[in-house]
């Protein structure tokens, strides 16, 4: 039973969010300033009072991936979205943040894998050609969502300098989903469904950011609500999901 103090936590979060999406609708810079950077922290705090039991290496995992995620949002609210967006309420805004964010989400999907891997049973699984077979698809979208980013990465002498650090991550990201894939028959269905839609939201977030910030000209009027919806989804989705495998019979201490 979900204890009432997480009860608490988990609808102050989503108050929280309902106003944060709503700035990123409109648009108000000013009112993100004050949103944006405590949704993690709340997804943090949730997830410590989710715990049931023995506070395992795999928490220790989840908690430094929402603290990476946390500094990715910080590093990614400071990146510049046009020439003329130099500032967020008095505080300089640099390109450079962008390369910040990446590396801290870098850390958080490199973390996210390894949190999957341990949240698992000793028994059950697919055979050795599945395990083989189901990277393709993972591997075919990585392939083409870097098709469509890259070329105008090429075309941009600012930008030229996010193509390595972009194909990185691309690579680890879509490493995540798929070893979020890889947990099925080695859990329980909702764990394992709720972290791999998680995962896969995940994706999508990033994908919209590639897109909306690297590959098209200026981001789209609702690209910052798209991404932070499609972002915040996932990120609980991935906490519910792996809370769900360790307070079950699946968990292996």
């Amino acid at each position: 039973m979900e204890n009432s103090k997480a009860k608490i936590v988990r609808y102050i979060l989503l108050l929280l969010v309902i106003v944060e999406l709503y700035a990123e609708f409109v648009h108000d810079r000013g009112l993100m300033f004050f949103t944006k950077p405590f949704v993690l922290p709340l997804i943090a705090v949730y997830y410590f009072l989710s715990v049931n039991g023995t506070w395992s290496k795999l928490h220790k995992l989840m908690m430094f991936a929402f603290l990476f995620s946390w500094f990715g949002d910080v590093s990614l609210m400071l990146t510049p979205e046009t020439p003329a967006d130099t500032s967020l309420m008095g505080i300089p805004k640099s390109p450079y943040c962008f390369l910040a964010g990446l590396g801290s989400f870098l850390v958080t999907q490199i973390l996210f894998i390894s949190a999957f891997r341990r949240a698992v049973s000793v028994s059950g699984g697919s055979g050795i050609l599945f395990s083989k077979l189901y990277y393709v698809p993972f591997l075919i979208y990585w392939v083409s969502i870097l098709c469509i980013v890259l070329p105008p990465l090429q075309h941009n002498a600012e930008k030229q300098i996010v193509t390595v650090p972009v194909i990185v991550y691309a690579a680890v990201l879509i490493s995540m989903a798929a070893t979020a894939f890889s947990r099925r028959g080695k859990t329980n269905s909702q764990s394992f469904w709720l972290t791999f839609a998680g995962a896969c939201i995940f994706v999508i977030s990033d994908s919209l950011i590639a897109l909306n910030f690297l590959a098209l000209p200026q981001p789209g009027f609702y690209a910052g609500f798209s991404i932070m919806s499609t972002y915040v989804i996932a990120e609980y989705l991935i906490a519910e999901g792996v809370l769900s495998h360790e307070n079950s019979s699946f968990a292996v201490n």
